[in-house]
């Protein structure tokens, strides 16, 4: 599955209207198993929101990447560090993405320090006026 997501990514949609209709039939990949298929799903849906011209379709996918992210997060400390420099390569495009689990990247005890400092670079890069005091 992986491969295939992949190959979506030298195709260029011809409209927008072809770009959503692909990125909504891929969607459901976000909640699958194998972390490298919800990753590789991710990073398709990013580059079709380029072809995607209706603001309110792209709010839409945008909220349906950030529970795959977070979820992955659970996972080892090495598919966590994979998921968070994701993370930081995301919100550098699209910051909408991750904008209000800011909570998720505070660093637990246990955590490797590799993942406690890309986790801290996260957490810079969410810090606002509106969620200056949770963090």
């Amino acid at each position: 599955q992986t491969y295939i997501l992949e190959a979506l990514m030298s195709y260029v949609p011809q409209e927008t209207g072809e770009a959503a209709l692909l990125a909504e039939r891929i969607a459901p990949r976000l909640s699958h198993s194998n972390s490298s298929v919800v990753l590789t799903c991710i990073r398709v849906i990013l580059y079709l929101l380029n072809y995607i011209a209706d603001q309110k379709q792209i709010t839409t996918l945008c909220r349906k990447l950030s529970p795959p992210l977070v979820t992955l997060l659970a996972k080892g400390p090495e598919v966590q560090y994979l998921a968070l420099r994701n993370a930081l390569l995301i919100l550098q495009r699209r910051p909408e993405v991750l904008k209000n689990d800011i909570r998720v990247f505070f660093c637990k005890y246990n955590d490797p320090i590799y993942v406690k400092v890309t986790k801290l670079e996260l957490i810079f890069m969410l810090a606002n006026e509106n969620n200056i005091d949770e963090v």
